[in-house]
């Protein structure tokens, strides 16, 4: 019977109309995602899924509020991180250094600086992006409303 179940909760034609929305959704959100990105890096997606991928791994050991020291992260952790060989992953971090975009810590690893954070290519993509994350969460509010509060 527990394996029934189970079956049934994995099923595809078992998926709510609900969730069929929200995974449409979410993979709007995704493409979107990957457009901006790409846009952010002169249309080359994988740079700019590097890019990301150092910012978000420099940024893990941050405090939400922002400010403190960012980590350097190795190339072959990044490579493993995005499923990205690490011989391309590694030419299209040495393209990042000689842009400017990243900097070489040692043996530590590499850190994306503040200056390739803040162009105006970047504030453009974190807008898009956040516009786009709140069409998202605004959509799936939209099918599945929070719970009302306690009377007022």
């Amino acid at each position: 019977m527990a394996n029934e179940q189970n079956s049934l909760e994995t099923s595809p034609a078992v998926v709510s109309d609900e969730a069929a929305v929200a995974v449409r959704l979410a993979g709007e959100f995704f493409v979107r995602g990957v457009e901006i990105v790409a846009r952010a890096h002169g249309g080359d997606l994988l740079r700019g899924i590097i890019f990301t991928a150092i910012a978000v791994a420099n940024g893990e050991a941050q405090p939400t509020s922002g400010g403190g020291e960012r980590r350097p992260v190795s190339v072959m952790s990044i490579s493993h991180s995005i499923g990205v060989p690490y011989e391309t992953t590694r030419r299209y971090v040495n393209m990042l250094v000689a842009d400017g975009l990243c900097v070489r810590h040692g043996r530590r690893g590499v850190v994306i600086p503040d200056h390739a954070l803040l162009t105006e290519g970047m504030a453009a993509a974190y807008r898009e992006s956040y516009a786009s994350f709140n069409r998202l969460v605004t959509a799936l509010k939209r099918i599945h409303p929070p719970p009302a509060g306690p009377p007022g």
